[in-house]
């Protein structure tokens, strides 16, 4: 693994993988909802879609289709609180060809009226897609309880129907002025890679010569964390849905080890104690899991469910009782598992290029800091049982708990 700083500040890392095919080239630019402000809620989600409809080389969105399917190569993008990202997978002789696309695409993007017209309408029904569905918006709406009117949760990444809809092609592209900046970008290849050093030239003839002088600097992020314990939202669901959780830790915090173990214990897997104590013990319902995040400034704690309707109460009394009395209930047993559970996840994971090119270029990018993944195991290894209960001691008294519940009228 290696890393080289471009002349205009983009971080490029090539990350051989012997024994796979595959070859993922990712883009990483510090463009996130919690930069927005009034006014911009959903603008780094919108550029994220804007970026596969056309460029000047590259006239339309069906033009970047169709050169991406030719090639059979998979792509995506994605649109967090902190970052954007975009990649493309693909086969070892491409590699040019990929590095040239994503280059072209992130910095050269058309951003046509008509085009952001056409997107409006994908983007609203992606935000109501999200909303019709608990399994997958209630965490979001999780994020807004928990923090309130801080930036890190106060709305939807992807901004409000509303919001959406007034965008114009000036504001997107005013928008991306503020905030693309080379030395605020990141770019990760990782797999079939045979001449480290002939990636590297690549990267600097595709991704080396992009300037923008008009970037400002990244706004403060204030946290602010609710008054408030518990919510209801009512909607059309036929079962009852719940979140509960409380504020976590950020993501430099010494002790994000110790978390990590106690929230695969907690409903991080199958033997977690509140998948089998909800699941399987009392039939109550089809998913638990965790829901936590940790950001630069703070994190989240939580795990959210689906239940019965005429068990939502129970389950949810029993979700905080059993989280309030974690720092009691660990043993060494379920330590034991949970740190085999987590290295047989990630070696299972290291066979696909896209875990280490997200893994590291995210890691770059936020932190500026290259992940060791093995030292980074080690470090879960020596975590002790009492570091992870005194972690839930301090994490889950009852009085920082927050319940969010949707259920129907």
């Amino acid at each position: 693994m290696k890393i080289k700083v471009l002349d205009n500040g983009v971080r490029v890392v090539t990350i051989p993988l012997k024994g796979l095919r595959a070859v993922t080239i990712e883009v990483f630019v510090k463009i996130g909802s919690k930069y927005e402000k009034k006014g911009e809620h959903g603008l780094s989600h919108f550029l994220e879609h804007m970026a596969f409809k056309g460029t000047g080389k590259r006239e339309s969105a069906e033009m970047v289709n169709l050169e991406i399917d030719g090639k059979g190569a998979s792509y995506n993008a994605g649109t967090s609180q902190e970052l954007t990202t975009y990649y493309i997978t693909t086969v070892r002789e491409n590699i040019e060809w990929g590095l040239e696309l994503l280059s072209d695409i992130v910095f050269n993007p058309k951003i046509k009226s008509i085009e952001v017209i056409r997107e409006r309408g994908v983007i609203v029904e992606e935000l109501k897609m999200y909303q019709d569905n608990p399994v997958m918006g209630l965490s979001e709406e999780f994020y807004k309880l928990m923090f309130g009117e801080s930036p890190i949760g106060c709305w939807d990444v992807g901004g409000e129907v509303g919001e959406v809809e007034k965008y114009s092609r000036e504001d997107i592209v005013g928008y991306r002025q503020k905030f693309l900046s080379p030395n605020r970008s990141v770019v990760v290849v990782a797999g079939d890679i045979d001449n480290d050093d002939k990636v590297e030239e690549l990267a600097k003839k595709y991704f080396g010569g992009y300037e923008n002088k008009a970037a400002i600097e990244l706004p403060t992020v204030e946290i602010k964390i609710t008054e408030g314990k518990y919510f209801e939202k009512i909607k059309q669901v036929e079962q009852g849905h719940f979140c509960v959780g409380v504020e976590g830790i950020g993501r430099n915090d010494s002790r994000r080890y110790a978390l990590k173990l106690l929230e695969i214990i907690m409903a991080g897997n199958t033997s977690s104690m509140l998948y089998n104590e909800i699941r399987e013990k009392r039939g109550w319902a089809y998913y638990i899991h965790s829901i936590g995040q940790s950001f630069e400034e703070t994190g989240l704690v939580g795990v959210q469910s689906g239940v019965r309707k005429d068990r939502l109460t129970q389950a949810v009394d029993l979700t905080v009782n059993m989280m309030t009395g974690m720092n009691e209930g660990i043993s060494e047993k379920q330590m034991d598992r949970a740190k085999s559970f987590l290295r047989g996840k990630t070696g299972l994971a290291m066979d696909r290029s896209e875990y280490w090119s997200e893994l590291v270029g995210a890691e770059m990018l936020l932190d500026d800091r290259l992940v060791d993944l093995e030292k980074e195991l080690i470090k879960y290894d020596k975590v002790t049982r009492q570091q992870v209960k005194e972690l839930a001691g301090e994490l889950f008294p009852l009085e920082k708990m927050k319940i969010l519940v949707a259920k129907a009228s």
